[in-house]
């Protein structure tokens, strides 16, 4: 066993196996000034709070596809371990206060739910 403290100590709670979900496009800034699209699911627990992500929307087998599948997955983990949306889609980088990656679309979509309780 490790000596080293344990900071944040959040243990993760198994969210219900049947749960609230919303689902919408969101978009951010390509670096060529284009907008790009893609869907997000929100999977809520039983107070209304964002526990989960999903992201859709890029071709199968694509390297976007699994940056999807990993941006969610660690955004999950982040919320399910409780740390905030809004605290970090305050973090990111944006172009005339929109996102300019997946991760800020993301994480101003569970922002948005966040302040909506």
């Amino acid at each position: 066993m490790s000596d080293i403290p344990i900071i944040g100590g959040t243990q993760r709670r198994r969210l219900a196996a049947r749960r609230e979900t919303a689902t919408q496009t969101i978009m951010f800034v390509l670096s060529n000034g284009q907008t790009a699209e893609y869907q997000a699911s929100v999977g809520f627990d039983e107070f209304g709070r964002p526990r989960e992500i999903f992201l859709f929307g890029a071709k199968d087998g694509s390297d976007m596809m699994s940056v999807l599948i990993d941006t969610a997955v660690a955004l999950s983990v982040a919320l399910q371990h409780g740390v905030s949306g809004t605290a970090m889609s305050r973090s990111l980088a944006r172009i005339d206060g929109k996102p300019t990656s997946i991760v800020g679309a993301a994480l101003d979509l569970l922002a948005k739910y966040e302040a909506e309780l």
